[in-house]
């Protein structure tokens, strides 16, 4: 349900009137750099990558099929994002958009994997006193 409101975000925000535009499907070496610093895409991506995780399991698990599975969900819902908008007008359809996305889903992958290990391992090593 949050994919299909997420995607209908695009059509709703031009009223339903599309003004269809070709994808830019290739980037020179300086706007490639330049998508890393594309912070949004990467922090949603990576709240994304987590989300689709923890419907894979009962909680966040890191297991090579929730990642998987998370990681086909997030490239499958760059292309969405960038499909939606052109075909809509509104923003740009950028194939290197898929960069941050990608970035984001990395970051996702290691926070998930941080604090699963953190939550396993116990209490910080010298922090035992501190509970007393």
């Amino acid at each position: 349900m949050f994919i299909l409101l997420g995607l209908a975000y695009f059509p709703l925000r031009v009223g339903f009137r599309f003004d269809p535009q070709p994808c830019e499907l290739l980037s020179t070496a300086k706007y490639l750099l330049l998508s890393f610093t594309n912070y949004g895409h990467i922090a949603r991506f990576a709240l994304f990558f987590a989300m689709s995780l923890a419907q894979m399991h009962k909680g966040l698990r890191p297991t090579t099929a929730g990642f998987v599975f998370a990681g086909i969900a997030g490239l499958t819902m760059g292309v969405l994002v960038e499909l939606a908008e052109g075909v809509t007008g509104r923003g740009n359809c950028r194939l290197r958009d898929l960069i941050p996305d990608s970035v984001g889903m990395l970051l996702g992958a290691l926070g998930v994997t941080l604090w699963h290990r953190t939550r396993q391992a116990g209490p910080w090593p010298g922090t035992a006193d501190l509970a007393e």
